[in-house]
């Protein structure tokens, strides 16, 4: 995934998961900065952005924070209106999108843990998503225009980074989006189900799809896609990517 002369930038929500993997890579001596994306959803992302500040100042952890507001002048809520999305399909796309931008060509880092791979897993083998799911591994490799993303935490399940937060004294934001995803959160819950009643299933389930995607899918189906978006120059699949598209879809809404 990386080393110790790699240079890692890590998404922190101010969530259990995405607090772990920040201490466990600061305590390890890794070169590392946090980047805290405020979504502006009322009171929960106040709170977060106070967890993650108190968080690295206390661990001297480097920290940026984006504003989302600021970065489009308008709420998620008008956004997901404009798109005509889903608010939290608009939010990922976002996050995504700014992490890489961000990165510097440094080493993206998330917190996704073992229950969040299978539930994605499961969720997009459902619908048969051919696209998510070609692209569902541990590590995504820097390819032009875009850095590489890896999931250290993709084998740790959800308890253990709760009890590791509850040993390192890593106080943390409990709370749920509003706009979580229904659907997805119905695939978590199974998924929990699953492995309190069938202990190890969701990780044998999960080395079993890593060792038959490449059967599934072949290589040219992870290419990045080969165009770059004539605004910005993000990899796009069309002439102008989903972050630039949705600025335009907002100055036609505002100025009719």
């Amino acid at each position: 995934m990386f080393d110790k002369n790699n240079d890692i930038l890590i998404a922190i929500s101010g969530g259990k998961d995405s607090m772990s993997i920040t201490k466990a890579l600061k305590d390890m001596g890794y070169t590392i900065t946090a980047l805290h994306i405020n979504t502006g959803i009322k009171d929960i992302s106040k709170k977060s952005q106070e967890i993650v500040q108190v968080f690295c100042k206390k661990e001297n952890i480097p920290l940026k924070i984006i504003e989302l507001y600021a970065e489009l002048n308008a709420s998620l809520e008008e956004l997901s209106k404009v798109s005509r999305r889903p608010v939290c399909s608009v939010c990922g796309m976002l996050r995504r999108y700014l992490l890489n931008r961000e990165s510097n060509n440094r080493i993206i880092v998330t917190g996704h843990t073992l229950n969040d791979e299978v539930s994605f897993i499961l969720k997009n083998m459902l619908f048969w998503n051919d696209e998510l799911l070609s692209k569902t591994y541990p590590v995504l490799y820097e390819r032009e225009g875009l850095s590489r993303k890896v999931k250290p935490l993709c084998l740790i399940t959800e308890e253990e980074t709760r009890y590791f937060c509850k040993i390192s004294n890593i106080h943390y934001i409990d709370e749920s989006c509003l706009h979580k995803s229904e659907v997805y959160e119905v695939f978590k819950n199974a998924v929990k189900q699953f492995n309190e009643n069938f202990p190890g299933s969701i990780i044998g389930f999960y080395k079993g799809f890593l060792n038959r995607v490449g059967t599934f899918y072949s290589e040219t189906d992870k290419d990045v896609p080969p165009q770059k978006c004539q605004i910005c120059g993000y990899p796009t699949t069309g002439l102008v990517c989903s972050f630039c598209r949705l600025k335009e879809k907002l100055l036609q809404y505002k100025h009719g």
